[in-house]
């Protein structure tokens, strides 16, 4: 972001200092938690709050929660819903499905086979259905129980799939009952971050987009080492798309909380990348965390200040944020398996747009371990290279299905782990060292059957490959190693990650020769933003296979292209933690 390594004090100052404006390509919301509902019933509250916000903020919508463990009574709920509209501010509800604290276990979700349970998460939903035309439900709608009402219940079921029936059937008895007390009402459900694991919890992607009204998405990533999660960055954008393709034109925004970001620049980017990845609305959560406190009971807008001016620089360019160009990565709904690995995909500049359809005619596609949960995946493999098309498999994709007919297709084989520090393309021209020494799976393929287009080699000189392909049909087929810890990743060297993309995404028109944890977006309209997730300054070089004119979006200074044998490059200066934006046009032949 231009502006966002400013020290804090000073970057309160200028968000203060510019006028605030409505923003043209999205709209911002705020969520108000059901305690902070209760405090903004207070006047002097909401009155000293809401101007600290509107000076750094364009507020267009606030979600007001009746049911957060305790439930707010309707006349509270229509107080401060009415205080906001007469600021021209539009309300919506929302609950979050969680028991009171002295009854919670974990996180506090419901148990669905206990009928009072449900009986007091239904009474929240009458409240909200009477109290306004919509309502969203934040991502505590699924269940971890194993009670004794949940085994009798289960059966014979695995907890997977008593889990996601259960969930199923709740959905439609809430979406019921909220339209019978409000036949106008609309009912969204919004989607955690921790999306390989839906299933396992209850959250059906197969069938809830069509019981509700629409989708929300938490693109909430935290800092990604000192979390339990190990959500990379990449997936604030990643997951937008995912759930974008899962529920098209119905995925109403993306939901950002500042929880474990570690640092500022953390939450500045999962606003950003949001952004990038379509959301039309971006959701805050929550009022009350936007400040920071004052001893004097002032309130701050430290988070405020930096939505603001993330919001601000986005908006510049978002009206150009058209269709994305990237490599498509097939995840049936409702799978599992290499759990989060395209988001490391895209932390290494490799553009990723995660689908749940396979799609009709790739030109390539990337298959993970989760796409082994399609039973006709094989069929739909061969149908790709007939066409013409590249299939690239990760090492995962292939343990799962060397043994169920890929051998018809290429006869590479998992055979054990070897430990590699460096790194060569097929004739040892340029051997390049590892940032540390990583463990990986070896691929064994039989001599001239298939091709090591990539190579690690190991302490001791044996060489194992990164990228092994071979021809079928009309097409390519090619298995990408990936390790077993997915951040080994960023042990490789920009330039062994060059030679990769170069074969993985041959149909792609833009390379990016970078370090690890830089990201790519690319957009039909002529937009190119590279993304910088280091902590220091770097440089970073992009590959033109066509020739082009490119310029900084907000300076308009053109790049300077260099020629080369088959494409243009240019090197561009990318400080840490920003992102820098580009305009590029193709020149005609």
């Amino acid at each position: 972001m231009k502006s966002l390594k400013l020290s804090l004090g000073l970057l309160l100052l200028m968000v203060w200092l510019t006028p605030v404006f409505a923003y043209q390509h999205f709209k911002v919301a705020v969520y108000c938690t059901q305690k902070d509902v209760r405090n903004l019933s207070d006047k002097a509250y909401f009155e000293q709050s809401l101007k600290e916000l509107r000076k750094y903020l364009t507020i267009d919508k606030v979600y007001l929660e009746v049911h957060r463990g305790k439930t707010n009574d309707l006349q509270t709920m229509l107080k401060v819903k009415k205080m906001f509209e007469r600021e021209g501010i539009a309300t919506a509800g929302g609950i979050t499905a969680t028991l009171p604290r002295s009854d919670a276990m974990h996180f506090g979700v419901l148990c669905y086979s206990d009928k009072q349970q449900v009986d007091r998460l239904f009474k929240a939903v009458k409240i909200a259905a009477q109290a306004f035309d919509e309502f969203i439900l934040d991502d505590f709608f699924f269940t971890s129980c194993r009670s004794p009402q949940s085994i009798r219940a289960k059966g014979n079921l695995s907890w997977t799939d008593f889990r996601l029936k259960e969930l199923t059937d709740v959905s439609r008895r809430m979406v019921t009952l909220a339209r019978s007390v409000n036949p106008k009402i609309k009912v969204i459900i919004k989607y955690p971050n921790w999306y390989p694991f839906y299933q396992n919890t209850g959250y059906n992607l197969a069938t809830q987009p069509r019981i509700f009204d629409g989708i929300y998405t938490g693109t909430e990533t935290r800092d990604r080492i000192y979390t339990h999660q190990n959500l990379q960055p990449y997936q604030s954008y990643l997951i937008m798309r995912y759930l974008n393709n899962v529920a098209p034109g119905r995925n109403g925004g993306g939901w950002v909380d500042p929880l474990a970001r570690g640092t500022l620049d953390r939450y500045a980017q999962q606003l950003a990348l949001t952004v990038l990845g379509g959301a039309k609305e971006v959701m805050l959560f929550h009022w009350d965390g936007l400040f920071r406190h004052l001893s004097d009971h002032k309130l701050t807008g430290e988070m405020a200040a930096v939505a603001g001016i993330t919001f601000r620089t986005i908006d510049d360019f978002a009206g150009m944020l058209t269709r994305p160009e990237a490599l498509t990565v097939y995840r049936p709904v409702n799978s599992s398996g290499e759990n989060f690995v395209a988001d490391y995909l895209g932390m290494i500049g490799i553009p990723v747009e995660l689908t749940p359809q396979f799609p009709e005619h790739p030109s390539s596609v990337l298959l993970t371990a989760g796409a082994a949960h399609d039973a006709g995946i094989l069929a739909k493999i061969k149908t790709v290279l007939s066409a013409g098309g590249r299939v690239i498999l990760t090492s995962g994709f292939l343990k799962a299905m060397q043994d169920k007919g890929l051998g018809d297709l290429m006869s590479a084989r998992l055979s054990g782990y070897a430990s590699v520090n460096r790194a060569s393309d097929l004739n040892f021209r340029d051997v390049f060292n590892l940032s540390r020494t990583v463990q990986i799976p070896i691929i064994t393929a039989p001599t001239n059957d298939c091709w090591s287009e990539v190579l690690g080699i190991s302490p001791g000189g044996n060489a194992y490959p990164l990228l092994v392909g071979n021809e079928y049909a009309k097409g390519r087929i090619f298995v990408l190693t990936i390790p077993d810890d997915y951040s080994d990743l960023y042990a490789l060297p920009r330039q062994t990650l060059l030679q990769i993309k170069r074969f993985i995404l041959e149909d792609q028109n833009i390379l990016l020769e970078a370090p690890p944890e830089v990201s790519l977006f690319v957009y039909e309209s002529g937009l190119l933003v590279v993304q910088s997730f280091l902590r220091h300054n770097t440089r970073v070089v992009l590959h033109f296979k066509r020739p082009a004119e490119v310029s900084d979006f907000f300076s308009g200074q053109a790049l300077r292209l260099r020629n080369g044998k088959r494409e243009q490059t240019a090197e561009v200066a990318l400080p840490a933690n920003q992102m820098r934006v580009f305009r590029f046009k193709w020149k005609t032949d």
